[in-house]
């Protein structure tokens, strides 16, 4: 198992470009595309006019009723191999899905916003049996959840910095530590099945004393200490919590892959997380750009729509640009990860760029919709907020900038 997880996370980075770009979606990746417009207009066009912005007032019937059918019509495991249960599909498929769906007000908020939501963490797929069965297949067959536990007070886009230990004790290990910015477990919907916890084995070691674990919740050895409203309410996003590990005894078993291998596993999961982010928000500012093309259209002014002014032309001719930008490049990080590449550099870029320029887009259709685009029921608010907390969940912007340099700059030192 160790020596398994070891070959896939320090093999070499592929390198090298085809000699040909092809902008053509696969037959697969259309079909699930597809499946998923059918999803919106099936499954979430009749919850508009009740669903509201909140995704925690949504009954628990109904909240679960949409995580079933989102199940059903294929969008869980899509990047997980076959070989452990999933479809094979890859990152692109994810980022296709998400820039979707979210086409829809009612994915505009707590399912979207989670990273946790599709797919179970990447190490599950080469995991032994056991842990497949207790941890991997629940979330792609049961509708079951888990939550991240990286962050911390004092680490939080420097993640290497992680304080909270795993001290090894016979058979177990016993954790303790402070846990920031996941969701509070006491909405029925989303209460995790397990927590995947980041803490650290051998101190000694710096980022490669870092390992993962598997922890059952409910567990005696875990309590939500603090809970937080963010600027997001009603997504994954707008509430958080501190999870307190007071002496978690966690069985050495649980450790997910080989100790010492958690930071490696961590930047994995980031970079795939920060390109599928990039999709998310990408559709949601397509939305915001379709309703701003609309209001235009019907809105008139001194006796002329909108859409003739000028001023409002190029504000949709510059969102247009900053959408496409953002969907290229989360196109090509998404390629470059299934081709097995080196894109951390390109996963850094795409969390960069698409959380400002989704709030460029969503501010510029506030502005065209005037007073009305300064309503809650206009969901821009929710928007631009969602895309603002993302400069700085899961690596922030400065950080990106540091990444996607020291790349470029190791780039030309090989040159």
């Amino acid at each position: 198992m160790s020596s398994a997880l070891r070959a896939i996370y320090r093999r070499p980075f592929r390198t090298g470009w085809r000699s040909h770009v092809d902008f053509e979606l696969s037959k697969e990746q259309r079909d699930i595309k597809g499946r998923a417009a059918a999803f919106v207009e099936e499954v979430c066009r009749p919850l508009e006019d009740t669903w509201g912005i909140d995704d925690y007032a949504v009954p628990h019937d109904v909240f679960m009723d949409v995580v079933r059918k989102f199940r059903e019509y294929g969008f869980r495991g899509l990047a997980v191999p076959k070989d452990a249960g999933g479809q094979g599909l890859g990152t692109m498929a994810k980022c296709l899905v998400y820039e979707e769906i979210v086409k829809s007000p009612v994915m505009h908020g707590l399912l979207t916003t989670w990273s946790g939501f599709l797919d179970p963490h990447p190490a599950l797929y080469v995991a032994p049996e056991w842990q497949k069965e207790a941890y991997l297949y629940p979330i792609l067959k049961e509708d079951k959840f888990y939550h991240i536990n990286i962050s911390e007070p004092g680490a939080g886009s420097d993640a290497a910095g992680i304080e909270t230990t795993a001290a090894r004790d016979g058979d177990n290990y016993v954790i303790n530590g402070l846990k920031r910015w996941a969701p509070p477990p006491n909405h029925p919907g989303i209460t995790p099945k397990y927590l995947l916890c980041y803490a650290v084995t051998d101190p000694g070691r710096g980022y490669e004393g870092i390992s993962l674990f598997l922890v059952d919740y409910p567990n005696p050895g875990v309590s939500v200490l603090k809970e937080y409203t963010t600027m997001a309410p009603g997504t994954y996003l707008g509430r958080s919590c501190d999870y307190q590990y007071k002496d978690c005894v966690v069985p050495a078993k649980n450790m997910l892959g080989a100790e010492g291998m958690g930071f490696r596993y961590m930047m994995d999961q980031l970079n795939r997380n920060r390109t599928v982010i990039g999709a998310r928000l990408t559709g949601t500012a397509r939305w915001a750009q379709d309703q701003a093309a609309k209001r235009a259209r019907q809105r008139e002014t001194f006796g002329k729509p909108l859409s003739e002014r000028q001023a409002i032309q190029w504000m949709l001719a510059e969102s247009e640009m900053d959408l496409e930008q953002s969907r290229l490049m989360v196109y090509k990080t998404a390629w470059m990860l299934d081709q097995g590449l080196d894109a951390r550099k390109e996963a850094a870029m795409v969390k960069c760029f698409a959380p400002l320029a989704a709030c460029r887009v969503i501010d510029r259709a506030i502005q065209i919709h005037g007073g009305l685009g300064v309503l809650q029921e206009s969901r821009f608010g929710q928007l631009y907020f969602q895309s603002r907390i993302a400069q700085v969940a899961e690596g922030t912007t400065e950080v990106m900038k540091m990444t996607i340099a020291r790349e470029v700059l190791r780039a030309s030192m090989a040159g």
